[in-house]
């Protein structure tokens, strides 16, 4: 059983997290919006949890968040890493300290199209990602391509299970020399591939994922809201294979598909999730750790291709 302390703005935030909780055994032990209380009772919620649930960001920094790990509770943010970019790597290293683990928002991991599919995912030999973007103002297009990079390899890199060989990006650029779509290959030391394709001013908004493994191909469409399988089977004869709906059951959507929004309801998953990994001793499967590892990446991606 675990108790989840919140840290919010928001009131509705512990009745959302408490109808998530209430048949796992673990409970809502407080909330308390750090603007209006004191320090003191802030740090009194912290010692009395065993895990803090910060659902969206509170202020500009993340001086709560830290306080949560410098005092040794797990901690689960509701919001992705591109939103604190620049004290990661503090956070990073304090939480090793601290021995905790921190779980960032990451959507795409508990869309049901995506939770579907992870059973089936073992050992993929490519993983391939691609996004088509809408049309967006020109000075905010560099900074949407590049957070795309940064969420696109966070989340490969959470299905890989391998360290980075080499990294190979590529923009194809239009006669007046703006990018119209970036590619990446990343090449792992266990001979795996990752492969992204982000295309600028799509007319048509796209997210699916390709992962090829030796059962066959698993198909992710994260827009749609829906998944399949092809599984692979060799006889006497040759080969053959099934095609097999993974989400939605039966052919019936029963949730929303991925428009690039989240419920509330969705939100607090994410901090059940976190808690399931950590009664199992697991890592999180959208760690701090591993999307710091993909903030790096992109970083140095970012300076080898320049302006877009």
């Amino acid at each position: 059983m675990y108790s989840v302390g919140i840290l919010c703005g928001g009131s509705r935030w512990p009745e959302v997290l408490k109808d998530i909780l209430k048949t796992t055994g673990s409970s809502v032990s407080g909330w308390i919006n750090p603007n209006e209380s004191s320090r003191q009772a802030t740090e009194q919620l912290i010692d009395f949890s065993d895990l803090i649930w910060i659902p969206e960001k509170i202020n500009v920094g993340m001086h709560e968040a830290i306080q949560v790990i410098r005092r040794s509770r797990h901690l689960s943010l509701g919001f992705p890493l591109v939103e604190f970019m620049d004290e990661a790597s503090f956070m990073v290293k304090l939480a090793h300290e601290a021995h905790v683990q921190v779980q960032v928002g990451h959507h795409d991991w508990h869309q049901p199209a995506f939770r579907s599919s992870l059973v089936h995912i073992h050992q993929p030999q490519s993983i391939r990602i691609y996004d088509f973007l809408p049309e967006i103002l020109p000075e905010e297009s560099h900074r949407q391509v590049f957070k795309t990079i940064l969420a696109d390899l966070d989340f490969a890199f959470g299905l890989s299970g391998s360290t980075i060989r080499r990294v190979r990006p590529h923009a194809s650029r239009l006669l007046n020399g703006k990018a119209i779509q970036v590619d990446i290959r990343v090449e792992l030391h266990n001979g795996s591939v990752i492969s992204l394709s982000i295309r600028k001013f799509s007319k048509i908004q796209d997210r699916r994922i390709e992962i090829i493994q030796a059962g066959g191909i698993i198909y992710i469409d994260l827009m749609k809201g829906t998944s399949r399988m092809e599984e692979y089977h060799q006889s006497d004869s040759g080969f053959s294979f099934v095609d097999r709906a993974l989400w939605p059951p039966e052919g019936n959507i029963t949730e929303s598909p991925g428009s690039g929004q989240i419920s509330d309801a969705e939100m607090a998953r994410e901090c059940l999730s976190f808690i399931h990994a950590l009664k199992r001793g697991h890592y999180s499967l959208s760690s701090l750790e591993g999307g710091f590892k993909a903030l790096e990446i992109t970083r140095q991606i970012e300076t080898h291709l320049g302006s877009l």
